[in-house]
Parts: structure tokens; sequence; C-alpha cells
């Protein structure tokens, strides 16, 4: 079911958005493999200008799997452990 909120955008959770960082990354990872497959029948200047467009999808590529990572395990975090009674074993707010 799709919701929508008052200004008519499409609302997802923090789970679906690390879903769709990591439809990016698998693409980001696809195209560093083609270039660095690409390289490796290439001369020495070719090879260069490759690795000189990999290195900015490899820190892309880094960076985008760590949000995913964060925003697909973000509830588990930042939600308080139960213990073997069924209460909570985190601290209380404090005031």
């Amino acid at each position: 079911m799709t919701r929508y909120n008052d200004s008519s955008k499409r609302t997802i959770t923090l789970y679906q958005l690390s879903l769709e960082y990591e439809q990016t990354a698998d693409a980001l990872y696809r195209r560093i493999t083609e270039l660095e497959h690409a390289g490796r029948d290439a001369g020495q200047e070719r090879r260069l200008q490759l690795e000189g467009r990999i290195r900015p999808l490899r820190s892309m590529y880094r960076d985008v799997r760590a949000v995913a990572r964060h925003l697909g395990h973000y509830y588990e975090k930042h939600t308080p452990q139960q213990g073997k009674d069924g209460l909570s074993q985190g601290r209380g707010r404090r005031i």
C-alpha cells in the first residue's frame, strides 16, 4: 500500500530507502567492474584514464553501501533491547 503525505508525494520507510541505496550500490559496482575489465585490455594511457573514472565511483560505492547498511538496521540500533522478563534493558530517559 502506497501512502501519500499532504503534498501528494510517496512516503517510504527507512528500510525501503535502504533497498534503493543497495540497488544504487549494485549499479555502481557493475560499472566499476565494467571499467576494470576494459582497463585490462587497454594501453597505459587509456588504463590511467579509466582508473581516474573508477576512483570516484569506488568512493561513491563505499558511501552508498554504508548508508544502505545504516538505514537497513536503523531501527535495530534504536530499539531498546528486551530482557528475560520482557522489560527494556536500556537506560531510562534522563531529564
